[in-house]
């Protein structure tokens, strides 16, 4: 089995501090913004927005990590394809993960 390396998987709880900093940067701009604020404020929504995108990326990030360190083969859901060099488009069947 591959075992990840310590530099990477040091390099992920890195990107992950970077990322919860930003959050917490957003949150306190979020927190300070003056109320009420119109729903129609782009500023704000923008921030919203950066925090949503944020979250998704430590999400995939965490889930990343998990799989990088599970035993279990990892499994690729039927929606993705890979398209080789040559353009041959290779799509997996549908696996059932009993438990």
């Amino acid at each position: 089995m591959f075992k990840p390396g310590s530099e990477f998987l040091a390099d992920c709880a890195g990107e992950l501090q970077r990322i919860d900093a930003a959050r917490a940067e957003i949150a306190r701009e979020m927190r300070a913004f003056p109320t009420p604020f119109p729903a129609c404020d782009v500023h704000f929504t923008r921030l919203c927005e950066e925090r949503r995108r944020l979250q998704r990326m430590a999400d995939a990030l965490r889930a990343f990590q998990a799989a990088a360190l599970s035993a279990e083969p990892p499994l690729i859901h039927p929606r993705d394809a890979v398209i080789t060099a040559d353009g041959k488009r290779y799509q997996p069947e549908p696996v059932s993960v009993s438990g």
